[in-house]
C-alpha cells in the first residue's frame, strides 16, 4: 500500500523530497529561473514541455533526477577536495 505520496516508506519519501529540493535549486541556478517545474501528469506526460503561458518547463521526475545528479557531483567534489587536502 502506497501511503506517502506514491512511495511505500517514509525514508523513500524523504529522499525524494531532498532530491527534488536540490533539483529545484540547481534548475533555478543553471537556468536563471527561466525554466519552471511542470506539475501535470497524464497520457501526454513529457519530461520537457511548455506551460500554458508559453514558458519552458521540466517535469517533477526530471527535477528529482537533476537533484540526484547534483548530489552525486557534490559528493564527488567533496571527496576530491578532501583527498587533495590530505596529500
Amino acid at each position: 500500500m502506497l501511503k506517502y505520496n506514491g512511495v511505500s516508506s517514509p525514508a523513500a519519501y524523504v529522499c525524494h523530497v531532498v532530491f527534488f529540493f536540490f533539483g529545484c535549486g540547481a534548475l533555478a541556478l543553471f537556468t536563471l529561473n527561466r525554466v519552471k517545474v511542470d506539475h501535470s501528469e497524464g497520457p501526454s506526460w513529457n519530461p520537457f514541455s511548455r506551460l500554458p503561458g508559453g514558458s519552458p518547463a521540466i517535469s517533477e521526475q526530471a527535477v528529482s533526477w537533476l537533484g540526484v545528479c547534483v548530489m552525486i557531483v557534490a559528493l564527488g567534489l567533496a571527496w576530491l577536495i578532501r583527498r587533495w587536502m590530505l596529500m
